[in-house]
């Protein structure tokens, strides 16, 4: 059975039931205090065969890859607890260290940020996989983010493109640093304009900050011709903006995304994106995760999975110029 929405809020759900987090209406979520070095007198664990994945946001750029996890999961007969991270290292950190204390046999790590490279000593033997988290040591699974800023972007220069724009979260995230720099390489081989004026950086992965970035690109004195948007929702974004200002996409202003989700297709016109493999990437982290828990010891640490581009109709025509 596949992990939708509402697998994801019964996690929450249990997380709050469990002592973890507390629910407060108009506040949010509260993150309870309690000690990393076990349950609190009295707090109940989560028990055997239980498994977490800790991930940056409620996107849903992530069902896929919860969906691979669960697959894996249900055939070992395992409980699988979400936990969302809110794009917060400390935050990801503070619930690491009590998923830890409630007794979970492992953690998938899904684009959180700079945890902590040891936990403390009592803690250290816990199995912990990371996914998306190129800046990370021991167990990882990555995706191309550079191969997929480089393909892109090409792609874009291969029409014709001289000045193209990029939409991206912050730069300093380690993943979206590797899409810039995918981004860069292609734009200096193409010789195509450097400016970094071009990069327009938004806050998050949401259509709103896509409608901001893009923005900012049109109101610069020459603006780009095509765009890179660093995530569906950005790219999904930009050709509102662009409709908006009377702009055609992709005659006035070619768009492709990063990474495929079903409104990719469903907008007019469908977006081209490079896509990257979530499900297998969950799948994979998953059997890994087992093998550590089951005590095996695989010898390859670090394992990245190609991006895929695949053309739709909002970068214009398939030839190249």
């Amino acid at each position: 059975m596949g992990v939708n929405v509402n697998t994801v809020r019964a996690a929450y759900a249990r997380l709050e039931a469990d002592g973890l987090l507390q629910t407060r209406h108009g506040v949010g979520s509260v993150v309870l205090a309690t000690s990393t070095g076990g349950p609190a007198s009295g707090a109940l664990t989560f028990g055997v065969n239980t498994i977490a994945v800790l991930i940056a946001g409620l996107n849903a750029f992530y069902l896929p890859l919860l969906k691979g996890i669960q697959d894996v999961a249900s055939d070992r007969g395992a409980l699988v607890l979400i936990a969302d991270a809110r794009d917060s290292p400390r935050l990801a950190d503070t619930m690491t260290r009590r998923l830890i204390a409630r007794g979970v046999d492992g953690i998938i790590a899904v684009s959180v940020g700079r945890m902590p490279d040891q936990l403390d000593e009592d803690l250290s033997r816990l199995p912990i996989v990371h996914v998306d988290q190129p800046d990370r040591k021991g167990y990882s699974l990555l995706f191309d983010g550079e191969g997929a800023g480089y393909s892109a972007t090409r792609h874009l220069a291969e029409h014709g493109h001289d000045r193209i724009g990029l939409l991206t979260a912050p730069l300093n995230w380690p993943t979206v640093g590797e899409v810039h720099a995918g981004y860069r390489r292609a734009i200096e081989e193409a010789g195509a304009d450097r400016s970094p004026a071009l990069v327009s950086e938004v806050p998050e992965f949401t259509i709103e900050a896509g409608r901001v970035g893009l923005a900012r690109l049109l109101e610069l004195p020459d603006p780009p011709s095509a765009v890179f948007a660093s995530g569906s929702p950005l790219a999904l974004g930009a050709v509102s903006e662009a409709r908006s200002r009377g702009l055609r996409v992709p005659d006035d202003l070619a768009v492709v995304g990063y990474n495929d989700t079903p409104m990719a297709e469903l907008v007019d016109p469908p977006l081209t994106v490079v896509e990257v493999p979530a499900y297998e990437i969950g799948h994979r982290a998953m059997r890994l995760l087992s093998d550590l828990i089951d005590g095996k010891k695989p010898t390859r640490r670090r394992t990245t999975l190609r991006s895929e581009l695949i053309l739709r109709d909002s970068c214009g025509t398939h030839d190249p110029m």
